[in-house]
């Protein structure tokens, strides 16, 4: 019987030992960090469009290549520009030379191609996208905080990064940016409710985070990552 209790009573003082230590990590885990998985690869997007109205005569650029700023990615047909509402037959002359320049389409940035949405022999106008490119020089990390946790988020605070794609390492980075909206201020569907009723949704803010990039890692934008946010430095 005096065995059993002793056994009961070691039982209990590890039961409490372990919900102390767990207690304890959780407690120094929320105290000095803030994590999330809601984070992902981001990049500066440009979008390439034409200048002028006319035919793509050929169209080099593919998605997934890198390109440089001032590549030629397509051309299109100047004699399409003739028949443009916006220039008449009689100013052709004057405008030959300009349109045969802006006919070459060209890459504005250096960087990779993510998005095509042109072909070959399709009529296109100006502002009209034709493809978009990831600025490789500008790749970092964006991360949406929670808005009873942003007032801890200081800009320089060190972050541990890993990234889905790149198993079995930890990238060292620096919150750069921290946003000053919501992320739902910018939706495309407001968050605005109408009906009468209401349910309190907790926000998020969206921060930027800047990290040193491997020039031989492939970090193509939206891949998923996690974010550990050092608070006590």
């Amino acid at each position: 019987m005096k065995n059993k209790k002793k056994i009961i009573i070691i039982l209990l003082i590890i039961m409490v030992f372990l919900g102390a230590c767990i207690f304890g990590y959780y407690w120094h885990q929320n105290k000095y960090y803030i994590k999330t998985d809601d984070s992902r690869i981001a990049a500066a997007t440009i979008i390439v469009s034409p200048q002028i109205t006319g035919k793509i005569t050929s169209w080099t650029a593919q998605e997934g290549s890198i390109v440089k700023a001032g590549q030629t990615l397509g051309r299109q047909d100047t004699n399409s520009v003739a028949s443009s509402s916006a220039i008449s037959v009689k100013t052709l002359p004057q405008t030959g030379s300009m349109s045969i320049s802006k006919a070459e389409i060209v890459a504005p940035v250096t960087g990779q191609i993510i998005k095509t949405a042109v072909q070959e022999g399709e009529i296109v106008n100006p502002n009209q996208t034709l493809a978009i490119i990831a600025n490789t020089n500008d790749i970092y990390i964006s991360a949406n905080i929670e808005e009873n946790k942003i007032s801890r988020i200081r800009i320089g605070q060190p972050v541990d990064i890993t990234i889905d794609s790149v198993p079995g390492q930890t990238f060292q980075g620096k919150v750069s940016e921290i946003g000053q909206a919501t992320a739902s201020t910018f939706s495309i569907i407001s968050a605005q409710n109408s009906s009468g009723t209401f349910t309190k949704v907790t926000q998020l803010i969206p921060i930027k985070i800047r990290f040193p990039i491997h020039p031989d890692l492939q970090l193509l934008p939206g891949i998923s990552a996690e974010i550990r946010i050092h608070l006590a430095e």
